[in-house]
């Protein structure tokens, strides 16, 4: 009787665990596919800055004010360059290191 409930809560498992990595795979995919299709559409200021959005256009502020992604990469940069890149009134946002 035991054998027969851990044969099937050792299934059942299983399955939620080929569930959760297809799963997985299928939002990663997606998110890379994003990010790749995201870049192809930046911006790029005079300093030669890759940013996901221009931040002088109003649609793209708008969007940026949502993409937390986005806001993280420009916490998190250290590129020196963004600082002349203001300096010159160019305002991304979502830099690409």
């Amino acid at each position: 009787m035991r054998r027969g409930i851990v044969k099937k809560l050792l299934a059942a498992a299983s399955l939620a665990s080929i569930a959760t990595s297809a799963y997985s795979y299928e939002y990663n995919y997606e998110y890379n596919n994003q990010y790749n299709s995201d870049q192809n559409n930046s911006y790029e200021s005079s300093y030669g800055n890759q940013y996901q959005y221009d931040l002088s256009d109003q649609s793209d502020r708008m969007d940026y004010q949502y993409d937390y992604d986005a806001q993280m990469r420009d916490r998190l940069s250290v590129e020196p360059t963004r600082s002349l890149d203001r300096g010159l009134g160019e305002y991304g946002g979502g830099i690409y290191d």
